[in-house]
């Protein structure tokens, strides 16, 4: 059973952190771009997602390692890539029923050709292939690792039947405005998404929704260069 007497992240500070998150991401992307280009936004973006709540939980003093639930044992990153599998299939399938109801969404559709264009050049393949992987392993630091868990640790004690699943509504939802799309496409699929990967974080740990994440995106590229 969970110790909740453990040092933990209050929902102020929650709120604070992924604020910071927000501005140091938008920031960060505009002096990214200007000096450096799209290739370099790609990967400094991620790593921004990442950094800003790994700072702050190295500043509270908390084991990261415990705090995020961090295990690299190797059954974890198989049943991760055999997630990553089966979270392509539910993305391909909720994404057509969204186009159906909703329309081609504009960002969907300019996200995968600046990838496909990018790809083109060996450098902008690599570039795009590790963006896409970090993409799992930074997001699912920030989303799961630390917003889910630091809300269902911080209602765990007063609302231990309703925690997770608030916990679980609340990441998912701020992983889908993060993934922003006028015509609500991109958003909706992220925020089920986001159900999925919290789903698997908390029946698992960390190690299997990050790689479960990377998988599905690595997959993705690989069948948008197929299609190209």
């Amino acid at each position: 059973m969970e110790n909740l007497k453990k040092p933990h992240v209050a929902l102020w500070e929650t709120a604070l952190v992924f604020l910071l998150i927000f501005f140091a991401f938008i920031f960060s992307i505009a002096v990214v771009f200007t000096f450096f280009g799209q290739e370099a936004v790609l990967i400094i973006g991620e790593l921004v997602i990442l950094l800003v709540p790994l700072a702050y939980l190295r500043f509270k003093g908390l084991n990261i390692k415990d705090y995020v639930k961090i295990d690299f044992k190797p059954k974890y990153v198989l049943i991760g890539l055999i997630c990553g599998f089966v979270m392509l299939s539910l993305d391909i399938i909720i994404n057509e029923v969204l186009t159906y109801f909703l329309g081609t969404s504009t960002a969907v559709v300019n996200a995968n050709q600046e990838y496909a264009t990018l790809s083109t050049t060996p450098i902008g393949l690599a570039v795009v292939a590790t963006a896409l992987i970090l993409a799992g392993i930074c997001e699912e630091f920030a989303f799961r690792g630390f917003l889910l868990n630091s809300i269902n640790r911080s209602l765990k004690p007063k609302y231990a039947a309703f925690a997770f699943p608030a916990a679980l509504a609340i990441s998912a939802l701020i992983f889908g405005l993060f993934h922003f799309d006028l015509q609500a496409v991109y958003t909706i699929g992220a925020f089920t998404m986001g159900l999925v990967l919290g789903c698997f974080y908390q029946k698992w740990n960390y190690t299997v929704s990050a790689t479960a994440h990377a998988t599905m995106n690595t997959l993705f590229l690989v069948l948008l260069l197929s299609s190209v």
